[in-house]
């Protein structure tokens, strides 16, 4: 958009300053108040390269975002960047304390611009909740820009009372009277006063509806014969140019923003290099970026081009298959189906999804997947088996509800047609059979009697052969750091459980390798917490050699897991936290969300048995489990490690009351071993509120629930909480060999630990003002105004705050401090 000097003197003085000295700043106006093109002159005139992102009107677009927001930092620090690719957007609290800890530490040491444009547009709550968690953190020398049509979905409020974050809005890009008058003069020289005024008073200031009216006077269009923004635009940017430009224009409006390789495969037009030429040099609504060698057409002229679009349904379809087709040659499959989508070409998405070379389950997150699946008549899918069972088996793990047919009916229904269809082949229809019985194991989650029972069934459909859809990369404990825990669901079952896990080998023969060393894994899992010691290590050994072979790395991190926990049962507690730091490195090495969260658990695990409160995890510590993943979630494992934190932090009111969730987190998949640790909880919180004999009785109830599958770990890695009550307990029945034992092992232990040195971080006092402050929303200017002293001892505080608390974030910094008493609780 051409604009006059003042734009470019004083709003982009606005900018600056807010830009500046704040480290969020929403540019919100309606679309032509010149909002980007004030950003671009600001940037132009502070030659400063930041990143930009503009948003496309399309779902899925964080991720196109994340990509190339990280594509930056790799050209900074490349290390960096990958492992933030590697992460995504951050989804849970411990994948956002990564996420921080990286970022902060590749950040330039002069300013570093992230310009988010037609931010209205994006709808990840997770992207939204990360840009207000990095202003909130006031980053050195990060300044973020939203540019925005709409803030109603922005969650400002709380930034902008703290100071954190500065609104321009169109009251400060909308042109005086006088400002326009000099405008107009300065395009238009014979302009008269009459006009001027009129043209104040149809647009009020609107920049992009001045800049319209005086191209209507160029054309020969009098001020005031329409008033109405569609009807100028008609006249000023679309009627002038011939058939075959406005052509070109009305199929350029289907795409957000294209290359020039893009327009010509959806216009067909030979000559569209020329072209776009001629536009972006005629015509100040139509723009190229030099940058990412793309053009895009202003939202005023793009809202009007699609209102006038009148294509066919065939002409639409043949312009979104071109383009479909453009992305599969270039083997961008997510941008190819939903282009493909958009087509109505339903059954050309199924047919590629069916071939056994494309199933991969990042390909069905394109946009519209689940409503194009729901509304394909089920004889359509039954086609394409292997692109329903996809969906099918994706939406289950991703914890999708069908709202028009429950999956479990919907593998009934595809069994019964391939049984019955008469002139297949009888391999495919096995093949087809087989895969079914696979994905209906996912409908038994963690009854593995009930999963293992199809397995001979699977071998035989598959003739030997591999499954199409269960990969090898499949996470296949589920997250869990603990295998045994997920199908432990009742009392007197464990030994059977273990024995069955350890001899149901014959699934790896359709598996592709997934799950290969679980069956050592059980024996070794069940040896440890049943006490049979001796037993452990051989079976570990095993399990890695095995899962090794396949690379299962999450069985690999069980065995590592559980070779840890025997070692400090064993007196190596040297040797077990140094296995527990190679297990931390692998996971920086790794760098996966899923697997950092695991390393996070078997951490928070091991330290809180160690009574190393401070070495635990930050976000376990207070107990951020929001938006955790599905899995962390649903099998609750991560309540086990939180219950085992504010018990080792000595906080037994929050304990007491914490039990109760806990409780029905674990019921929610019958987690035997969850329920008897929320019993030793519970005993624990008890003893310390109502007295020995009050904790004793509930000690005594997990005891009887653990009795019958000689379940003595438990117990023995709670010891320093509970070895009063079991002593209380023992002098009730001093014969009972079970309780006698589990009191030997717990009172080694407990000596074992007390040599442990432990010295908790000691926050200065003028360290706890900082964070005090922080707690109230002060921003780092207004804390050295406050305390009278420089803006760069702020920051030094701050970094030596998260040396002391081992965490990446001022709002971490406040959560700890508060959690262990050194600040007041926040009201909010």
């Amino acid at each position: 958009m051409r604009n006059a000097d003042h734009l470019e003197r004083v709003r982009i003085n606005q900018i600056l300053s807010a830009v500046y000295n704040y480290p969020l700043t929403l540019l919100e106006a309606p679309m032509g108040y010149g909002k980007t093109t004030a950003v671009k002159k600001f940037i132009e005139a502070e030659k400063i390269n930041p990143f930009w992102f503009t948003f496309p009107d399309l779902s899925g677009s964080e991720a196109v975002f994340w990509d190339k927001f990280t594509d930056e930092i790799v050209r900074q620090d490349a290390h960096a960047g990958f492992a933030l690719k590697s992460l995504g957007i951050p989804s849970d609290a411990p994948q956002m304390e990564k996420v921080l800890q990286i970022f902060s530490g590749v950040l330039p040491a002069e300013n570093f611009f992230m310009i988010l444009d037609d931010y209205q547009f994006t709808k990840s709550a997770a992207l939204k909740k990360l840009i207000m968690r990095l202003a909130r953190e006031e980053l050195d020398g990060l300044h973020i820009l939203l540019i925005t049509r709409d803030t109603t979905d922005i969650d400002f409020v709380e930034l902008l009372s703290k100071g954190l974050c500065y609104i321009l809005s169109r009251q400060h890009l909308k042109f005086t009277y006088s400002e326009t008058q000099d405008y107009c003069r300065r395009v238009h020289p014979g302009i008269t006063d009459e006009d001027l005024s009129k043209i104040y008073e149809y647009t009020d200031g609107w920049i992009s509806f001045i800049y319209i009216i005086l191209l209507g006077i160029k054309n020969g269009i009098p001020v005031g014969l329409s008033t109405m923004i569609e009807e100028m635009v008609e006249k000023a940017l679309f009627a002038p140019y011939d058939k075959d430009m406005q052509s070109f224009l009305l199929k350029l409006s289907v795409l957000e923003d294209f290359t020039a390789e893009q327009a010509k495969c959806v216009t067909k037009n030979k000559n569209t290099k020329p072209l776009l030429k001629k536009l972006t040099r005629e015509n100040g609504f139509v723009f190229y970026d030099e940058k990412s060698k793309t053009y895009k057409i202003h939202s005023v002229l793009l809202d009007y081009l699609r209102l006038k679009q009148n294509f066919s349904a065939e002409e639409v379809c043949e312009f979104y298959t071109r383009l479909g087709d453009w992305y599969l040659e270039k083997q961008e499959f997510q941008r190819a189906y939903s282009c493909l989508n958009q087509a109505g070409l339903t059954e050309r998405i199924l047919s590629h999804l069916n071939n056994p070379q494309n199933i991969r389950n990042v390909l069905l997150q394109f946009e519209g997947v689940d409503a194009m699946f729901n509304s394909t008549p089920r004889e359509v899918l039954f086609e394409y088996p292997l692109a329903y069972l996809l969906h099918i088996f994706h939406s289950i793990v991703q914890g999708k509800q069908n709202p028009i047919l429950g999956w479990a009916e919907r593998l009934n229904e595809l069994e019964r047609y391939y049984k019955k269809q008469d002139g297949i082949d009888e391999t495919y229809r096995n093949r087809i059979l087989g895969e079914t019985l696979i994905v209906r194991i996912l409908t038994y989650f963690n009854y593995f009697s009930e999963m293992m029972t199809q397995n001979q069934e699977i071998i035989r459909l598959l003739n030997g052969q591999h499954s199409y859809l269960l990969l090898q990369g499949y996470t296949f404990t589920f997250g869990s750091p603990h295998y045994l825990y997920i199908y432990f669901r009742e009392m007197g079952s464990l030994k059977k459980i273990s024995d069955v896990l350890a001899k149901s080998t014959d699934f790896t023969e359709f598996s592709n390798g997934c799950g290969a060393g679980s069956s050592f894994l059980a024996l070794a899992e069940y040896a440890l917490e049943t006490g049979a010691f001796d037993k452990v290590e051989k079976h570990v050994l095993e399990t890695i050699e095995k899962a090794e072979t396949m690379s299962q790395i999450y069985i690999i991190l069980c065995a590592r897991f559980c070779l840890i926990r025997l070692r400090i049962l064993e007196g190596r507690l040297s040797e077990a936290l140094e296995l527990l730091k190679e297990l931390q490195r692998d996971a920086e090495r790794l760098n996966r969300p899923l697997y950092n969260t695991a390393v996070d658990l078997c951490s928070g695990y091991i330290f809180a048995s160690i009574c190393q409160f401070e070495q635990i995890p930050s976000w376990l510590q207070i107990g951020d489990m929001t938006s955790a993943s599905f899995y962390s979630q649903g099998l609750s494992y991560i309540y086990i490690v939180y219950g085992k934190a504010v018990m080792t932090s000595k906080k037994y009111i929050k304990l007491e009351t914490l039990t109760t969730e806990f409780k029905k987190r674990f019921s929610l998949f019958s987690n035997q071993l969850g329920l008897i640790y929320n019993k030793i909880f519970e005993a624990a919180a008890r003893c310390h509120l109502h007295g020995t004999s009050a904790g004793a009785a509930v000690l005594e109830a997990a005891l009887n629930e653990a009795r019958p599958d000689r379940l003595i770990t438990p117990f023995a890695e709670s010891a320093p909480h509970i070895i009063a009550m079991l002593q209380y307990i023992v002098q009730k029945h001093p014969e009972d060999e079970y309780l006698s034992t589990i009191l030997t092992l717990c009172l080694r232990y407990e000596r074992m630990i007390q040599g442990l040195s432990y010295h908790p971080a000691s926050l200065s006092q003028r360290e706890i003002d900082i964070l005090s402050l922080a707690a109230e929303g002060l921003s780092r200017k207004e804390m050295a105004m406050r305390l009278f002293i420089s803006e760069e001892t702020v920051k030094t505080h701050f970094k030596n705050i998260y040396q002391k608390l081992s965490v990446s974030s001022k709002i971490s910094a406040v959560k700890i401090a508060q959690d262990r008493g050194c600040l007041k609780m926040s009201d909010t």
